[in-house]
């Protein structure tokens, strides 16, 4: 039998993901934590072959991109720290900026970690989350994201202190955050997780991983 790639492979997983989130389920999406997030799709926008094949080439170029954080002291030398605890189904967020210039596929500003002892530094990289600066439209979704609303589904933060190993970034008040010596954000850009190096039954764009519970 001949091996799939691995493009080949996200690809058949996005049009599944496409299938499951047009097909009406009459329930919510919740996400934990301080954040904003809208219902999924009941018979969603839909979504063409281009579009499809793009974003799997956005991914494989986000993967080759970060290939090299999967020991995690490369990523902290390259500006990124831990921000909050090890949350179940999202793992640790490693935080380069949460107010990135533009969008770039190739420099994720937040990489997803999983506690492994055995891994290099005790993480292993399992995701990458990507920031995007637009007003919200009817949908209550970002306007001309840079992935199909089909198949991401993006939220905010509100409140948010960024500084190192903070256990609540969001129980802090500006004042608070500030004399800790760290940087408030009162409310993020839209944010998506994609779990581009843990497979996420989920769905690639969940907010949450259910294997990492």
């Amino acid at each position: 039998m001949r091996t799939i790639s691995r493009a080949t492979a996200l690809f058949l997983v996005l049009a599944l993901a496409v299938a499951a989130q047009q097909a009406p389920s009459g329930k919510e999406q919740h996400a934990s934590g301080n954040m904003t997030m809208s219902p999924s799709h009941s018979g969603g926008a839909p979504v063409s072959y281009a579009e499809l094949k793009n974003t799997v080439a956005l991914l494989e170029r986000a993967r080759q991109a970060t290939a090299k954080y999967q020991d995690v002291h490369v990523a902290e030398a390259d500006g990124y720290q831990v921000v909050g605890p090890d949350v179940p189904g999202m793992g640790v967020h490693f935080v380069r900026t949460l107010e990135p210039n533009g969008f770039d596929i190739e420099k994720p500003p937040i990489l997803l970690y999983a506690k492994t002892p055995s891994a290099p530094g005790g993480y292993t990289l399992v995701g990458v989350s990507y920031l995007w600066n637009a007003d919200a439209g009817p949908d209550g979704q970002p306007l001309d994201p840079p992935f199909p609303k089909s198949l991401a589904r993006w939220h905010r933060h509100d409140n948010v202190c960024v500084l190192p190993h903070l256990e609540n970034p969001h129980g802090l008040t500006e004042a608070q955050c500030r004399e800790r010596g760290g940087r408030f954000v009162a409310k993020t850009q839209w944010l998506v997780h994609a779990w581009i190096w843990k497979d996420n039954p989920s769905g690639v764009f969940s907010a949450e991983n259910p294997a990492l519970q």
